[in-house]
């Protein structure tokens, strides 16, 4: 799952080869981006290093190798991720709506990829997970941890939306957060070759009916 914007480049407020006075966190993100751009393998130090304006030397000392750095960008886009996740269901009305909300946005960035309405970079979960899997094991933990997070935090939603009345569907709130968390991955992976967001907003919306009828807590 991906929902998280763009983030500023590193390189625009910090020059290079100030090892000790730039943003970890800003240079995380900006590798966040380089690595959404072009993936993992094509992806070099040059354009790691031009994205962050740090030399390479200062990029080794704060992360150490290219593999590292990748590993702690995984880490760095789990964390926006949930936290676009959390202020979600924090917005929303309702807690299964917000749930509603997280997936159609979904939906409408993948499809994205296909028409020229997005920036056509897809997910780094979904993305790393076609390219570098099984075979990087540490990057297929990192991933595994972040399923983990989500689908736990989509699980509390659902859990809640269960205690107020709104979910009346039986069954695993947790299995249900893993159904939800599958058909948000094959969006990625179906936004790739479709650019009509009906087709996407319909995805959503039936794996939504899978968890039962709505209804209104307040009635």
């Amino acid at each position: 799952m991906s929902d998280i914007a763009p983030a500023p480049s590193a390189s625009r407020s910090r020059p290079p080869g100030r090892p000790r006075c730039f943003d970890p966190g800003a240079a995380l993100d900006t590798a966040v981006e380089a690595f959404l751009a072009r993936g993992y393998h094509a992806t070099s130090l040059t354009d790691l290093t031009t994205a962050t304006g740090l030399h390479r030397g200062s990029l080794y000392a704060a992360f150490g190798d290219k593999h590292s750095l990748f590993l702690a960008a995984l880490r760095r886009h789990a964390e926006r991720s949930l936290a676009v996740l959390d202020a979600t269901v924090t917005a929303a009305p309702s807690p299964l709506e917000g749930i509603r909300t997280f997936l159609r946005d979904h939906a409408e960035r993948a499809a994205g990829q296909g028409n020229g309405q997005g920036d056509g970079r897809g997910c780094l979960v979904a993305n790393t997970t076609l390219e570098l899997l099984p075979e990087d094991r540490e990057v297929a933990r990192e991933i595994e941890a972040y399923q983990l997070r989500m689908t736990a935090r989509v699980a509390q939603a659902l859990d809640e939306a269960r205690a107020a009345g709104e979910l009346t569907a039986p069954g695993s709130t947790t299995a249900q957060a893993r159904y939800l968390f599958v058909v948000v991955e094959g969006m990625w992976q179906l936004g790739r070759t479709t650019g009509d967001t009906g087709t996407l907003l319909d995805v959503a919306e039936v794996a939504l009916a899978a968890l039962g009828p709505r209804t209104d807590p307040t009635t």
